[in-house]
Parts: C-alpha cells; structure tokens; sequence
C-alpha cells in the first residue's frame, strides 16, 4: 500500500463541500500571491507538496525555485514525485529549529501548520527573528471549522468536531492579534472554513 495522511486523505476526498472549499482556499492564496513578485517560496511544513502543486498549477506568476520543508521523509519523497516538473528542492528539517537561511527567500508560506504544533508561537518568533519579507499564514477559523466537521460531516463528535492532530485553536481575530505582535499585516482574508494573513517581518 502506498503512503498516506490525513492531509492526502483531504485532497482526495470527493465531497463537492471540501472540494469546493479547498479550490475557494487556493484562489484565496493565489490572490494574496499576485499581490507580490516571489522569485523563491519556502513552504514551512510542505507535507506531500500537495499545497505547492495546486500553487504552482493556480499561479499566472510562477517562482523561479521552491522550497519545502518538513521532518517527515516519506512525505518528502512523495513532494519530490507530486512536484517532479517544478523547480522543487524538499528540505528534510524541524521548524522550531530552521535549518535554513530564510534571507535566500522573499515569500515564506506557513500554510495550516501552526494547529499541529506543540509551540507556534515559538515558530511565529522565528521567523519574525530571521526574515525580512512577506509571509502567508492560514490556520483553520475557529470555532467554524469544528462545527462545520460535526454538523455537516458528523466527525469528532465526542470532541465537539475537534481534528485529533490539531492542538492549537484560533479564531480569525485572535490569529490576527497574534500575528500582529510580530509582523505588519498588510491583508486578511477569510476563505470559509480557513483565515488566511498575508503580512511582512522586518516593517
């Protein structure tokens, strides 16, 4: 059997909500995007790369390299098959400990990563820390997102619709007031069931 995740699990499921849901969620992105001239994007726990492929596929502007980062190897190898025709380079690494220059990128995506972590707000601090330029965040808008997992989908019931991997849990303004302790925001969008920031460390 070949691998696979709840994030693979995601992408592949064919429910017209989701699906529709994740294409609103990519526009939302690619927006954000064409807004900047991204020459080199590093994607903070980039997973399987399925995230880089719809960006790249949606993009009118494509970067000249991308980058992701995460610890877990099988899903790296399955970025390097999802991304095979992109100028893609998977970096096998923690973000609460970058093993990279981030100063090498003007775009750094942190795209429904900081939900999963035992410390974001560390991450958050990182990066502000290292880099001068232009970050997209999105984490799932709570309390929208459970409610939708448990009136529409019946999942997580028990849990009052609580993804099991998600440890962190953030309403659009208070992911706005957070980001803002350490970056400007220059746009915030909300593309049901996510918020999306798009904001710049160093001023």
């Amino acid at each position: 059997m070949g691998y696979s995740s709840s994030n693979v699990s995601k992408y592949r499921y064919t429910h017209p909500f989701v699906r529709e849901r994740l294409e609103g969620f990519f526009r939302t992105v690619s927006i954000l995007m064409s807004r900047l001239d991204s020459k080199n994007i590093l994607s903070l726990g980039c997973g399987e790369g399925l995230d880089l492929r719809r960006i790249y596929d949606g993009s009118p502007n494509r970067a000249d390299g991308y980058w992701g980062l995460d610890l877990n190897v099988d899903a790296l190898r399955m970025s390097v098959t999802v991304l095979g025709d992109v100028p893609f380079r998977a970096i096998c690494g923690d973000v609460a400990n970058l093993p990279v220059k981030l100063q090498k990128f003007d775009l750094i995506l942190c795209l429904e990563l900081l939900e999963h972590l035992l410390n974001p707000r560390g991450v958050i601090e990182q990066i502000s820390r290292q880099y001068i330029g232009y970050c997209i965040f999105s984490v799932p808008n709570e309390p929208l997102y459970r409610l939708t997992r448990m009136l529409l989908f019946r999942q997580n019931i028990r849990y009052f619709g609580n993804h099991p991997e998600h440890m962190n849990h953030w309403s659009a303004a208070a992911f706005q007031r957070l980001l803002a302790k350490y970056f400007r925001i220059d746009k915030v969008e909300k593309s049901f069931p996510w918020t999306v920031v798009l904001c710049k460390a160093g001023g």
